[in-house]
């Protein structure tokens, strides 16, 4: 069997483009992911090297999966081109998607465990119903997080006094937990545990 030559003399092989779609795809995924998990600027040297690794590792794992499969011998196609694009796409996309619901922001993460539809907080002025109007702060630095009620029945009067903030421990993967006694009283009081 005779490899295609293209005018230089080298082999024209689909393996480059896709090994490169693979670091590529690699890349992008651990850039999601590092940004995602928090560490993208706050940890930029283990940003770095992550991106880095992740990327010699999907070149090499590119390489070698579509050697074996035999993409070194195949010709460089506009359907190859394309799907090889497609599938790298879709790669990030769903890295994106994964890393979406593993590090969620804390707006999230206390919509989904308290304050959204059906959770224990969600008829209750932490809830859903006056969403706009809540505020919550994430706690840098070790502090804990923090979430004020908004307005109250439609009142102008905000109800975000100190005996009606609820704090919570910051973990980024495991539930929320109440970080006080003032907290924990006042989510017994609505049924949350």
């Amino acid at each position: 069997m005779t490899h295609p030559v293209d005018r230089s003399g080298t082999r024209d092989s689909a393996l480059p483009l896709l090994a490169s779609v693979c670091t590529t795809a690699a890349t992008a995924a651990a850039l999601v992911v590092t940004a995602k998990a928090g560490l993208l600027f706050d940890q930029l040297g283990w940003t770095m090297f992550l991106v880095m690794a992740a990327g010699i590792l999907g070149l090499a794992a590119g390489w070698w999966a579509f050697r074996l499969m035999g993409f070194d011998r195949r010709r460089l196609t506009v359907r190859t081109t394309v799907a090889a694009l497609v599938i790298g796409a879709t790669m990030v996309w769903g890295t994106n998607a994964i890393a979406s619901q593993v590090w969620k922001t804390a707006w999230q993460r206390y919509t989904d465990e308290l304050g959204g539809p059906g959770a224990c907080l969600a008829a209750t002025p932490y809830g859903e119903r006056w969403a706009s109007a809540i505020t919550i702060t994430a706690g840098e630095d070790g502090r804990p997080m923090e979430v004020w009620p908004g307005t109250v029945d439609g009142s102008a009067r905000t109800t975000s006094t100190k005996v009606l903030r609820l704090h919570f421990d910051k973990s980024r993967i495991r539930p929320l937990t109440p970080a006080d006694a003032t907290s924990r009283e006042l989510l017994d009081s609505y049924g949350c545990r």
